[in-house]
């Protein structure tokens, strides 16, 4: 999936009317206008003192590599994709990146400087995620294990073991117990710094491939490969809620991606099967936002407005007024959509794909506000700072790039 395309500058279209959601809805789509040829850094491959005839192809015309870097840091020790990425809650200057290197690396985003190697895993590193309070952070990998560190000392406390594969980690946010979704469709939960084991959330069918708190932490909200999405209650890991495909209004593919709204009401899913689905914790289906071609692998629920977004990977990035279920505008990147993020107490969201841009738009009329280029392959992960004006990327190019205004 990955595009060595280079995505343009951003140009706004002519809005259209607004329309009732539905899979023939039409939206408009932001067109983005070619670059200038001053935007680029050229790089030639004619040096001082090589050969007349380097770079240059059979018939003798100069042969040239534009790249794009807009990043103002990076950290490099990677050398294998970086599939996940976080940045320190309080201290913002420190990020905690995680790839198929099987190796997970916490470091400065102003400097780049590592700032430590953490243990080695036996298969990729899926997931990182600091704790609420910055104290700890956690490590996920492929191996089946997790593990966690005090981020002060540097220093292991624990190792968690359970389930197989790692999908995701997620700490509660009021206190230290960590959750953990895996291959095998089970979740497990644990309570740090000792590692103690909690309880195992079994009722997935399939692979349970996202997941989290709700925002209160009364809740685990997850979906899976078979297409359910359970509420449970963590005290107990018994199922509040449940939604299937045995429900033809519900997906009838696996779920991607969910997000949910700041009151822990409303949840918005992402499938396999092209389509967004918002529904109450109450068990009702509120609405199937269903604009995309191929699988939604993305989506964000704004905190501010009545705004949804759901990426896909046909590059469509929709966003939506869930107050009267209508499609407002429709954005698109050059491939896959990969990670949306809405920015905290604010209408703008930042989106990164798989065409190697970061780009980030305002929710209320789909301007595109900024782009920022310097990956060589797609991006996998986004995080931002709490004014969301610097973000840090994971990709597939072995990179973590920081980019700031």
């Amino acid at each position: 999936m990955n595009s060595d395309d280079r995505p343009s500058h951003c140009s706004e279209e002519e809005d259209v009317e607004e329309t009732f959601v539905d899979d023939d809805d039409v939206a408009d789509v932001v067109h983005y206008e070619g670059e200038e040829d001053g935007d680029d850094v050229a790089m030639d491959d004619e040096e001082e003192g090589e050969g007349e005839g380097e770079g240059e192809d059979e018939g003798g015309e100069r042969n040239e590599v534009l790249l794009e870097d807009d990043s103002v840091q990076g950290f490099f020790a990677h050398k294998e994709p970086v599939f996940s990425i976080d940045l320190h809650p309080t201290q913002q200057n420190l990020v905690v990146s995680g790839g198929s290197d099987d190796r997970a690396y916490i470091w400065k985003l102003d400097t780049g400087e590592q700032v430590a190697e953490l243990n080695k895993h036996d298969d990729s590193v899926s997931a990182v995620r600091f704790n609420n309070d910055g104290s700890l952070v956690a490590t996920g990998g492929m191996d089946g294990k997790i593990h966690v560190y005090s981020v002060d000392k540097r220093e292991k406390c624990a190792t968690l073991d359970g389930p197989d594969e790692i999908q995701f980690v997620d700490w509660h946010p009021k206190g230290n117990v960590l959750l953990a979704g895996a291959q095998d469709s089970s979740l497990w939960m644990w309570l740090l710094p000792t590692g103690d084991f909690m309880h195992v959330f079994s009722g997935h069918g399939a692979p349970v491939t996202c997941g989290r708190f709700t925002n209160s932490g009364r809740n685990v909200v997850s979906g899976a490969e078979d297409g359910s999405l359970i509420v449970w209650d963590p005290k107990t890991a018994a199922i509040v809620q449940q939604f299937t495909s045995q429900d033809e209004r519900f997906h009838q593919g696996a779920i991607t991606s969910l997000a949910i709204a700041r009151d822990d009401q409303v949840i918005l899913t992402g499938s396999v099967d092209a389509t967004a689905k918002l529904v109450h914790v109450n068990g009702s289906i509120l609405a199937s936002l269903g604009n995309a071609t191929e699988s939604v692998e993305a989506v964000g629920l704004c905190d501010v407005l009545p705004l949804a977004a759901t990426g896909s990977v046909d590059g469509s990035l929709s966003i939506w007024d869930i107050n009267t279920m209508r499609l407002r505008t429709t954005l698109r990147h050059d491939d896959s959509v990969t990670r949306v993020l809405w920015h905290e107490s604010s209408p703008m969201l930042t989106s990164v794909s798989m065409d190697c841009s970061v780009r980030t738009w305002d929710g209320r009329t789909g301007e595109c506000v900024r782009v920022w280029h310097g990956h060589q392959a797609g991006i996998m992960d986004v995080a931002l700072t709490h004014d969301g004006r610097t973000a840090v990327t994971a990709s597939d190019d072995g990179c973590c790039l920081v980019f700031s205004e």
